[in-house]
């Protein structure tokens, strides 16, 4: 085994399902970030099947240390094996006392680009980010519940003063499913915390953002996903309302010069 096979297996265990693109990304750590966030988000050319790493992914899939899954208009997709997760259990190296090794394939679309955003948001901008799947309440025998703390967003941003909940939102709710969310979230945010919605339509900021001034909502922001690749991860998440501007992710440092172009 090598250290890139335990990152492979570990990114299994956390993100449940991830894409050759995304597998990639996390080993290309000398490419630009703009290329790492095409890769997160599975833009890649089908070179990537004669590649080293898809090689040593087949041997890790051979000895039954992952499993290989296809699906329609998608590249191979890997999940985490029996086998693989108790050879990170032995080495001290597992988070969850569970593990994925299928999925939907009505999920395919949501689940990797809701990993997509995770891995920007970690490998790209230094977040701390917990998955859904770390906030599930294990029952044991691999089944779950839903944690007893808060609704379950699709990740949520770890921070202390402003706690960020994520949501990929790739269609559009009725208004009254927004107005049942938000109100979910007003009642079990913790003060200072925002949602910050990330929208796979053209007008789906927009749309967000006019539920949110309906619902008077001030804790609601948006930003489209194609900006958010396009930035790495970068892009302003916008306010419903003039008094709020918009959230930045970028580093601190960074911030300055954001604003400034």
């Amino acid at each position: 085994m090598t250290p890139r096979d335990w990152k492979v297996l570990s990114a299994l265990e956390i993100w449940g399902v991830l894409g050759m693109g995304q597998l990639h990304g996390l080993a290309a750590e000398t490419a630009s970030d703009e290329e790492r966030a095409g890769l997160f988000f599975n833009a890649m050319s089908r070179e990537v099947y004669i590649s080293r790493l898809f090689k040593r992914l087949c041997k890790l899939e051979s000895a039954g240390l992952t499993r290989g899954h296809f699906f329609i208009n998608h590249h191979k997709l890997f999940t985490l094996a029996e086998k693989g997760h108790e050879l990170l259990k032995r080495r001290g190296l597992a988070r969850m006392p569970g593990y994925r090794d299928s999925i939907d394939e009505s999920l395919v679309d949501h689940e990797l680009t809701v990993n997509a955003a995770g891995l920007v948001m970690t490998e790209l901008l230094g977040l701390t980010v917990r998955t859904e799947r770390e906030r599930f309440q294990w029952l044991g025998r691999g089944g779950r519940g839903p944690s007893p703390e808060r609704g379950i967003s699709d990740l949520w941003i770890v921070d202390q003063l402003q706690p960020k909940a994520i949501e990929v939102e790739m269609h559009q709710k009725s208004e009254r499913r927004y107005e049942e969310i938000f109100e979910a979230y007003r009642r079990k945010m913790p003060d200072g915390g925002v949602v910050l919605y990330l929208t796979a339509w053209p007008s789906g900021v927009r749309c967000i953002l006019n539920h949110a001034q309906t619902f008077r909502a001030p804790f609601i922001y948006a930003c489209s996903l194609a900006e958010f690749r396009r930035c790495a991860g970068r892009a302003p998440f916008e306010s419903a309302t003039v008094e709020d501007g918009p959230i930045s992710l970028a580093p601190r440092a960074e911030r300055g010069t954001l604003a400034a172009r």
